[in-house]
């Protein structure tokens, strides 16, 4: 499992992108693109969406480890995912053993104009990561229609897209095989 961790990010704003993203969730289920996280109120419900979205950034861990060789993962850079919805962080730090559960990350770097100096790292909503993960759409959709982002050097970013096209990519290989 990838480090999932709790930010505190000075006003509540995990990230400057989280609201173009949001935007881009509310219009893909408007659309029917995507469908909503349950959002059922109540004394839970705070602990229900923390372990969905762990659960969701688990499937995503899968996802890419399963795509990936050893040397690729080792090529990655470290990187965040954040869910949007409720502020979820996961911290992705490849091993020879797949992603590394136990590393103890830094709060990201959302905020210098640097782009050297800030993290990478992608934004999501959970509902978009589930829908992508169920292939109900590319990844070249959800980069262009900002239902993902990512924040990162140009060599980062062309690493990170390149991740997840062949993690998108191989599921739908397989699909195809056994098709």
């Amino acid at each position: 499992m990838c480090a999932i961790c709790n930010f505190k990010i000075d006003f509540g704003v995990g990230h400057p992108l989280a609201l173009t993203v949001a935007a881009a969730t509310r219009k893909a289920i408007e659309s029917g693109l995507i469908d909503p996280i349950n959002d059922a109120e109540g004394a839970l419900s705070a602990a229900r969406m923390r372990m969905s979205s762990v659960d969701a950034l688990n499937l995503l861990q899968a996802r890419i480890e399963g795509a990936h060789s050893e040397d690729a993962l080792l090529a990655l850079p470290d990187f965040y995912v954040l869910l949007i919805e409720n502020d979820m962080w996961g911290f992705f730090h490849a091993t020879t053993n797949g992603f590394d559960p136990d590393i103890v990350p830094e709060m990201p770097e959302v905020t210098s104009t640097d782009v050297a100096k800030r993290s990478n790292i992608v934004i999501m909503p959970e509902a978009g990561l589930r829908a992508w993960l169920d292939e109900s759409f590319g990844i070249e959709l959800a980069l262009r229609e900002s239902l993902f982002m990512i924040d990162a050097s140009a060599d980062s970013t062309v690493s990170l897209t390149q991740m997840l096209t062949i993690a998108e990519s191989t599921v739908m290989g397989n699909f195809r095989r056994l098709s």
